[in-house]
């Protein structure tokens, strides 16, 4: 478990749902709302949440409603587990103050599938249903039916709040979970967020390949492809360079993503006679400096007699203008990539692009990847 201390709590967690939330991010302002009155609450318990981003909105809750079985906050928690296959986000929140306009606390990262698994069974059952108004409260049973209109001895209503037959237990169950989050280490939330965007790549890739694989046959319209939509989640929240190492760690030789006829959505399709049984390239720190090291690695003395201006030019292919704009028409994070783009775009060429493409590829093809990795590739404008 990792945690992140003395943190801009809004700040903060708007940053990590803008790295999972692509629709209803709308539903942040309620967690907003909620995050600022509890922390100007003076009651402890209001300042212990729960709160996790999912691919549709976010939800924040008190830990103690989480904690007590059938309350909307329990069903909810536990909901996206049991029901979705989405990617959720999760964290305990601690608040610890406010200062110049700002909700300052720890954050505590949960792995959701495990959390909501143990609030499932460490959840107390409910006792009493607690109304509050403005001035007093009262308590009916928990299936009891109520509304917010107005108490003629209490004014207005306020909130209502489930109570466990024995608050002992639910202080001492709330207590149990602070204890377990004592051992999380402090770690670099900027770290954190760089390793959120890489799992939300990795995360689509993996599904991606998964549905590609449990195919029975072809199915695209011309029955020569196998084909996968793209998560409408993903491309929502993906630049184009995420989409560029999508493909990078896609193992597909014929890989290449295209609208469908008739069909919404982005498809990532291959061809019917590729190896669908490999499985997704882990995305890399920098596969730059990973190629750079291996070529000195193995040629250690002729890498160290040059200069990086001098490796430049004696590895640089020649290639002319046309040519050069061709590759950065159809340019993605490798050489193989690249190449497999310009061919499945060839038949879509006239003749004349199509003799410049086939040129391009076969200098393409006398490149080694690192020699492809170090050279830059400019558009040139008429």
């Amino acid at each position: 478990m990792q945690k992140f201390e003395n943190m801009d709590v809004i700040a903060a967690l708007e940053a990590i749902m803008r790295q999972n939330t692509a629709y209803y991010q709308s539903d942040f302002a309620f967690d907003i709302k909620m995050l600022r009155e509890a922390a100007r609450s003076d009651q402890p318990e209001d300042k212990l949440l729960l709160w996790l981003s999912r691919p549709s909105g976010t939800f924040c809750f008190r830990e103690r409603d989480v904690l007590l079985k059938d309350t909307q906050a329990y069903n909810t928690w536990k909901f996206c587990g049991e029901q979705t296959h989405d990617r959720i986000l999760a964290y305990a929140v601690e608040l610890t103050g406010a200062a110049n306009g700002t909700v300052q606390g720890n954050l505590y990262e949960l792995d959701y599938q495990q959390h909501f698994q143990h609030i499932r069974d460490a959840a107390l059952p409910v006792g009493a249903n607690r109304l509050i108004y403005e001035s007093g409260m009262r308590e009916i049973g928990p299936k009891e039916h109520f509304d917010s209109r107005p108490d003629k001895y209490f004014g207005e209503f306020v909130r209502h709040e489930m109570q466990t037959r024995d608050p002992e237990l639910l202080q001492a169950a709330i207590r149990q979970e602070q204890r377990s989050r004592e051992p999380a280490r402090p770690s670099d939330f900027k770290e954190h967020l760089a390793a959120l965007h890489v799992g939300l790549i990795e995360a689509e890739a993996q599904r991606i390949a998964t549905d590609i694989k449990r195919l029975a046959a072809p199915n695209s319209p011309d029955k020569n492809h196998f084909m996968v939509e793209v998560s409408p989640y993903f491309t929502k929240l993906a630049s184009s360079r995420d989409t560029d190492q999508l493909l990078a760690m896609l193992p597909y030789k014929s890989l290449h993503l295209s609208s469908v006829k008739d069909r919404f959505g982005i498809y990532a399709l291959i061809d019917k006679n590729e190896n669908r049984d490999k499985g997704i390239c882990k995305l890399r720190a920098s596969v730059r400096k990973q190629l750079s090291e291996t070529k000195q690695a193995a040629s250690p003395k002729k890498a160290a007699a040059r200069s990086k201006q001098h490796e430049m030019e004696v590895w640089r292919m020649n290639f002319s203008v046309e040519e050069e704009n061709l590759i950065c028409m159809y340019h993605t994070s490798d050489r193989r990539r690249t190449m497999a783009r310009m061919l499945t775009a060839l038949p879509d060429m006239d003749t004349e692009m199509r003799r410049l493409a086939n040129g391009t590829i076969a200098k393409l093809e006398r490149m080694t990847d690192a020699d492809f990795d170090g050279q830059r590739f400019d558009f040139t404008g008429e």
